[in-house]
């Protein structure tokens, strides 16, 4: 079987030792190719598009020849106003995306040397940055949909006759949530959080383009979408899905 590409060299783009081993300037300089990657990391005014801009190198800024607007390469941003360090926030970033089972703020005060609150505000704003970057994002193509319950565990009881059955409803904890995916075949995914996996279908509609192929499990409130979309069923206890 062929190596899965997240346990592969070439999943590993982004290494926190390589970020502080390179130090203050390689990061910034990474900041700014990010931020204009058109003109290769060179500053574009913000307010009326000029490239002509003067450099402000002692204080990192920018200042723009047309309408003389001085900008930074965070101005605009979730980091405007920043008081780290960009080789800290690039530090962040790298923490908050390579965590492979999530990431709690204390850990990342305590990798970066930061206090609580810091850190749980960059991480929010990370969150919100992710979210931005999908907010109007719709698939196209070939598009697979499914639903996943997570939370909301009730302990048993230790003594057998004071057991309920904690599949109804009214013994379950309401903090049960099902998170509904739509992932692009070589493209985005997107995703949502719902009481019930059934009220993705709505969110299917709103963000699957027409004449889309869609791939979804035997569970009947998908039957709704093949009114809309080319509809792709799959049984999995009769077929074994192997994807990479």
């Amino acid at each position: 079987m062929a190596q899965h590409f997240l346990l592969s060299a070439a999943a590993r783009t982004l290494s926190l030792k390589s970020i502080f081993s390179e130090g203050e300037e390689a990061a910034y300089r990474r900041f700014c190719q990010l931020r204009w990657p058109e003109t290769d990391g060179e500053p574009i005014c913000p307010a009326c598009g000029c490239v002509d801009v003067y450099d402000l190198t002692t204080r990192r800024r920018f200042k723009c020849a047309a309408c003389h607007r001085q900008f930074s390469v965070t101005s605009g941003t979730i980091f405007a106003s920043r008081k780290l360090a960009f080789v800290d926030l690039l530090g962040a970033i790298c923490l908050f995306v390579n965590a492979a089972k999530g990431l709690s703020a204390v850990q990342m005060s305590r990798d970066l040397d930061v206090q609580h609150k810091t850190a749980f505000v960059l991480m929010h704003k990370l969150r919100e940055a992710m979210k931005a970057e999908t907010r109007d994002a719709r698939l196209d193509g070939e598009v697979e949909v499914d639903g996943a319950a997570f939370g909301g565990h009730v302990r048993p009881a230790n003594l057998k006759e004071e057991r309920v059955d904690r599949r109804r409803r009214v013994n379950r904890s309401g903090k049960r949530r099902v998170v509904v995916v739509l992932r692009q075949r070589g493209g985005r995914t997107v995703t949502r959080t719902f009481l019930r996996e059934a009220q993705g279908v709505e969110f299917a509609r709103e963000r699957i383009a027409p004449d889309t192929v869609v791939s979804a499990d035997e569970v009947t409130h998908w039957d709704l979408l093949e009114t809309d979309f080319d509809m792709q069923r799959i049984n999995h206890s009769e077929v074994l899905i192997v994807t990479e």
